[in-house]
C-alpha cells in the first residue's frame, strides 16, 4: 500500500529552501522507501509518498526529524490502496474527478485533514513571525540612532558604549530567526539560503562596528543592522499581506457552509457539513452552493454550474440528474432536495482542491530553470561580495570596501527568483479552473501557453456525442419501414457504437415488442464504420458510405446528393451484397458553445483541424458549419494509432499541438500531442482522462479557449517578473559592488534592503495584476467581460422567472429543449452563442 503523507514547511523562505527540502528527501528515497515528494513554496506545503503496509509512526518522526529545520507541521495521512485491490465500479458519468485516496489521520483516523486544528508552532517561534512589530521597532530605532548620530556629531563614550550595546542586543533579537534558519539549513541541510546573506551581512555590520572602539578607521555602523532586519520584517509583513490577497491558502471548499440542512422524518435539521453520510437528504435553498455531490430529487429546477462547464449561463435541471459540489441553486430557482452520493472528503470539490494542490508540487520546465539559478545564485552572490570589497580595499578606504560587501550581500534578492514561476503557475491553475478547465501539472500549463495549433476529435468532443434518429429513408420496394428497423437493430445489437445504440434505441421507441426479434449469426465487428452479419441466410451489412464501397455493394453515385442533410447529419445504409436496402439519417448536434469556441481560438491564432473517425462528408459538414476549412480535416481515423499519427505529421512541420479529445482511440494521440484537453462526455472514457493534460468537465469547450489564453497570460507573468528580477539583481549587484563607488556615491546598507523589498512588492504587484486580469480569449468585436464566467449575481437575471417567482408558479414553461434536433438547428446554434456572447436575457 502507498501512505501519502502531507504537511506544513512554514520555514521554507526561499527557492533554495525547496531546493534543500528536495535534497533531503532525495537522500533518504531508499531508506525511507520513498515514491514521490513535491513542496510548493507559496503554500509552504508538501507531501511524501511512502511505500509501506499501513500509517507508521515511525516513518511521521523520521520526516519530523529530517524536516524539523523547516517547522514540519500538520501532518495528515492519505491511504491509496494496492492496484490489485478490489474496487467498486461505477457509472463513467459518475467519474468525473475520482478521490485519489479517502483521507484519515494516524491517531484520529475518522477526521479528514480540513477538521483538525490550525498547526500551530512554539510560542517563541510565534514571537519571531511578528513582523509588523519587530519591524517598526527595528526601523524606529535605526533611524532614531543614525538621526542621534548625525544631528549631536558626535556622541561621549559612555553613551556610544551603551547604544552600541542595546543596537547590538536588539539587532540580534530582530534577526533571531533568520540567524537560527541559516545555521539550522548549513549545518543540517548544507545549504545558504537568503537567511545566510542577512546573516552574513548583519553579524559582519555588528563585527566592524563593535572593533571600531578599537580601530578608529572602521566604521561605526550600529543602526545598519537595526534598519537592516527592520526594513527586512516590514517587507516580509507586506509580502504576507499581498499573498492573504492572492488567496494563495484559499480552496474552492472554502466557500462550502459549514452546516447544512438534513431532512431527518419530515423535519429539517442543521448538521455539520463533515457529518453527513451517504443518502442523506439535503435541503439547498435558493443562492446557495451545492455541498455535497448527489442526486437531485425535485421536478424541474435550474442550476448554475459555472464551476464544472464554464457556462455563463444557469442550465436547465431534471430529476435524477447526478450534481456536483461547487454548483449554485440559482436566487430565482426554487428550494431542491438532494440525496447525498459521496461525503465531503471525497466530493468533487475535495478532488479539485487536491488535484490543484498536486498540480502546485510539479515543476514547470521553466520553474525548473530558475531552480538550477538559484542553485549557483547565492554563493555567487557571496563570492562576488568578497571580491567587490578586496577590489575597492585597493583603491579605497577598508571601511567603505566593508560598507560596499555588507551592501551587496543584502541588496540581492534571490527569494524572488524562486517564488515568480510558483506564484504565477499557481494563479494560473486557479484561474483556470475558475474557468473550467483543470490542468495536471505546471509543466501542462506551461505546454499549453505555447500552441499554435489545435487538432479536434469529432463525435463526443465538438458534438454532444448523443446522436439520434432524425428520419428514414427505403430504397427497396421489398421491404417496410418496420424491416428497416428490425433488421438494423438486430445488427446493431451487437456493436457498442453510439450509432447503433441510437439506431436500437430508436426502434424500440417506435415498435417495441412489435419488432420481430432476428438471430443474428457470423458477426463481424471488426469494421469502425459499421459492421456485418447473417440474418436468415442473407448477408446484410450496416455501416456509412465508406463501408458500402469497401464491401462493393453497388452504391448510385449522387445516392448522398439526392439525400438533404444538414450539419451535423450522418448516414447509416443498410444493404446486402447486391443493393442498399435503406437508410438512417443520424444527427449528433453540435455543443452549443462548438462555434464560439472555434471562433476564439481561430482569434487567437490558433490553427484548428479535424480528426475523426467519421466519414469525410458527415465531418466537411461539421467543418462548414464551423468555419474550419476543408483541407484541415483528418477523416477515417478508425483507431489512436492513426490518430496519433497525423498528430505526429503536425508536428514534423513544427507545429506545437494541442489535441482535444473524448474517446478510449484519443488516449494515444492526447498522450503524443504536445498538449491534452480531456473532455468529461457521456460517450468519453477514463483513459481519454488519463493521458491528457488538462480536464474539462461537463462537456463544455469554451474553456479549452480560456485555458490557452490563461496559459499564455500566466508564461508570460513568468517571463516578466524573471526578468525583471535578474536585472535588478545583476544590476544591483554592479552597482552596489563598486559602479557607485566610482562615482563618489556610497549607499548604506539599509538602502540596499529597502531596494530589495521593493522589488519584492513589485513583483507580487505584478503577480495580483495577473490574478486580476481576465482572459483575452473572446473574439474581437466581443466584450471580455461577457466572454466567461459571469457574476452569480448576473447570472440570476438569465431565468426565464419574475423576481420572487418560482418554478412551479403557474404561468412557468420549461418546456423548451436547451438544444433542439432539427432542421432549425444552425439558426438555434447561432442565436445561443449570440446568447452567450452578449449576456442578453
Amino acid at each position: 500500500m502507498t501512505v501519502t503523507y502531507h504537511f506544513s514547511l512554514p520555514g521554507i523562505t526561499c527557492g533554495a529552501c525547496v531546493n534543500s527540502v528536495q535534497g533531503l528527501l532525495e537522500g533518504e528515497k531508499a531508506r525511507l522507501k520513498l515514491l514521490s515528494w513535491g513542496v510548493d513554496l507559496g503554500t509552504k506545503r508538501g507531501f511524501v509518498s511512502v511505500l509501506q503496509e499501513q500509517d507508521d509512526s515511525t516513518t511521521r518522526k523520521e520526516l519530523i526529524t529530517l524536516l524539523d529545520v523547516y517547522d514540519i507541521t500538520g501532518i495528515s495521512v492519505e491511504h491509496h490502496p494496492d492496484p490489485q485491490s478490489p474496487v467498486i465500479e461505477k457509472n463513467p458519468q459518475d467519474i468525473l474527478l475520482q478521490p485519489s485516496s479517502s483521507y484519515g489521520v494516524s491517531q484520529a483516523e475518522d477526521l479528514a485533514p480540513e477538521l483538525l486544528p490550525p498547526p500551530s508552532l512554539p510560542l517563541y517561534k510565534r514571537v519571531l513571525k511578528w513582523h509588523w512589530l519587530w519591524g517598526v521597532i527595528g526601523t524606529v530605532c535605526g533611524i532614531a540612532l543614525m538621526i542621534a548620530c548625525m544631528v549631536t556629531g558626535g556622541l561621549p563614550l559612555a553613551v556610544m558604549i551603551a547604544l552600541g550595546v542595546t543596537s547590538v542586543v536588539l539587532t540580534l533579537i530582530l534577526g533571531a530567526s533568520s540567524y537560527y534558519q541559516a545555521a539550522m539549513k548549513l549545518v543540517k541541510a548544507r545549504t545558504l539560503t537568503m537567511d545566510t546573506l542577512f546573516a552574513i551581512s548583519t553579524l559582519t555590520i555588528i563585527g566592524v562596528s563593535i572593533a571600531s572602539f578599537f580601530v578608529p578607521w572602521l566604521p561605526m555602523m550600529f543602526e545598519a543592522g537595526l534598519l537592516i532586519f527592520g526594513f527586512r520584517h516590514i517587507g516580509l509583513a507586506i509580502e504576507e499581506s499581498i499573498k492573504d490577497k492572492l488567496g494563495l491558502d484559499r480552496t474552492y471548499q472554502s466557500d462550502l457552509p459549514q452546516r447544512v440542512r438534513v431532512l431527518k422524518e419530515g423535519k429539517e435539521e442543521s448538521v455539520d457539513l463533515s457529518q453527513v453520510a451517504v443518502d442523506d437528504i439535503l435541503v439547498i435553498q435558493p443562492g446557495e452552493i451545492i455541498p455535497l455531490d448527489g442526486l437531485c430529487l425535485s421536478d424541474d429546477n435550474w442550476i448554475d454550474d459555472n464551476i464544472i462547464s464554464g457556462a455563463i449561463m444557469p442550465r436547465r435541471l431534471r430529476k435524477g440528474e447526478h450534481l456536483l459540489s461547487g454548483m449554485r441553486l440559482p436566487l430565482n430557482a426554487s428550494p431542491l432536495v438532494l440525496q447525498v452520493k459521496a461525503v465531503k472528503k471525497e466530493s468533487y470539490l475535495a478532488c479539485l482542491d487536491e488535484r490543484i494542490a498536486k498540480a502546485y508540487m510539479e515543476k514547470a520546465p521553466i520553474e525548473e530553470m530558475a531552480t538550477n539559478i538559484l542553485q549557483y545564485f547565492i554563493p555567487a552572490v557571496i563570492g562576488l561580495a568578497l571580491l567587490s570589497g578586496i577590489i575597492i580595499a585597493c583603491f579605497f578606504p577598508p571601511a567603505l570596501a566593508i560598507q560596499c560587501a555588507v551592501t551587496v550581500l543584502v541588496s540581492a534578492c534571490p527569494c524572488t527568483l524562486g517564488l515568480v514561476v510558483p506564484l504565477a503557475l499557481m494563479i494560473g491553475n486557479r484561474k483556470a479552473a475558475d474557468h473550467g478547465v483543470q490542468f495536471k501539472s505546471g509543466k501542462a500549463l506551461q505546454a499549453a501557453a505555447g500552441i499554435d495549433a489545435v487538432v479536434l476529435d469529432l463525435n463526443g468532443t465538438l458534438t454532444l456525442g448523443e446522436p439520434k434518429v432524425t428520419r428514414t429513408g427505403l430504397l427497396d420496394d421489398e421491404i417496410t419501414t418496420a424491416d428497416l428497423y428490425s433488421l438494423s437493430a438486430a445488427l446493431e445489437n451487437h456493436s457498442t457504437h453510439a450509432f447503433a445504440r441510437a439506431i436500437c434505441d430508436d426502434a424500440q421507441e417506435k415498435y417495441g415488442e412489435k419488432i420481430p426479434h432476428n438471430l443474428v449469426k457470423q458477426v463481424d465487428d471488426s469494421y469502425h464504420a459499421g459492421l456485418k452479419g447473417e440474418i436468415a441466410g442473407t448477408e446484410y451489412l450496416i455501416g456509412n458510405q465508406e463501408l458500402m464501397e469497401q464491401e462493393g455493394v453497388k452504391f448510385a453515385p449522387d445516392l448522398v446528393q439526392k439525400i438533404p442533410l444538414q450539419a451535423g447529419d450522418s448516414l447509416v445504409f443498410l444493404a446486402t451484397r447486391k443493393k442498399i436496402l435503406g437508410y438512417f439519417v443520424l444527427t449528433d448536434p453540435l455543443r452549443s458553445d462548438a462555434k464560439l469556441t472555434i471562433d476564439a481560438l481561430k482569434a487567437a491564432g490558433k490553427t484548428l483541424f479535424i480528426n475523426t473517425g467519421a466519414s469525410f462528408e458527415t465531418a466537411r459538414r461539421y467543418a462548414e458549419r464551423l468555419g474550419i476549412p476543408e483541407q484541415n480535416i483528418q477523416a477515417g481515423c478508425v483507431g489512436g494509432e492513426e490518430k496519433a499519427l497525423f498528430i505526429q505529421s503536425l508536428k514534423k512541420k513544427k507545429y506545437k499541438v494541442a489535441m482535444v479529445g473524448d474517446g478510449g482511440n484519443d488516449g494515444l494521440p492526447l498522450a503524443c500531442s504536445d498538449m491534452g484537453f480531456a473532455v468529461q462526455s457521456r460517450s468519453g472514457h477514463q483513459m481519454a482522462s488519463q493521458n491528457a493534460g488538462a480536464i474539462i468537465q461537463k462537456g463544455a469547450l469554451l474553456p479549452i479557449a480560456h485555458g490557452l489564453a490563461i496559459a499564455r497570460q500566466a508564461v508570460s507573468n513568468i517571463k516578466q517578473n524573471l526578468g525583471f528580477s535578474l536585472a535588478y539583481n545583476m544590476a544591483a549587484v554592479i552597482l552596489t559592488g563598486g559602479l557607485l563607488v566610482a562615482l563618489g556615491i556610497t549607499l548604506n546598507p539599509a538602502v540596499g534592503v529597502a531596494l530589495m523589498i521593493l522589488q519584492t512588492l513589485l513583483i507580487l504587484g505584478n503577480a495580483y495584476r495577473f490574478k486580476l486580469q481576465q482572459s483575452d480569449a473572446a473574439p474581437k468585436g466581443v466584450d471580455k467581460a461577457d466572454f466567461g464566467p459571469c457574476s452569480y449575481t448576473q447570472c440570476q437575471s438569465s431565468l426565464p422567472l419574475k423576481p420572487g417567482a418560482h418554478l412551479d408558479d403557474p404561468g412557468v414553461d420549461l418546456d423548451t429543449d436547451p438544444l433542439p434536433v432539427g432542421e432549425n438547428q444552425d439558426l438555434i446554434l447561432e442565436s445561443q452563442s449570440q446568447f452567450a456572447l452578449t449576456g442578453s436575457h
